[in-house]
């Protein structure tokens, strides 16, 4: 079985992105309708999200953003 969901400090693990920056882009996910569901807030300071979707938006909208 693959998992398909992950809290914030994983998910940083699991792509080798520091936390805060994980942060900072699973709370640009949350504003952006097209991942709508994507992220599970349990409290200000719980969040599960969903692997497959921060994969695609990590390639779809942070992927050379920095050459803009």
């Amino acid at each position: 079985m693959q998992q398909e969901w992950a809290s914030v400090t994983n998910l940083a693990k699991l792509f080798d992105i520091g936390r805060t920056k994980t942060t900072a882009l699973v709370h640009q996910m949350e504003q952006d309708p097209e991942y709508d569901g994507m992220v599970i807030s349990f409290s200000h300071k719980k969040k599960t999200i969903n692997i497959a979707a921060f994969q695609d938006f990590l390639v779809k909208k942070v992927h050379r953003q920095w050459l803009s």
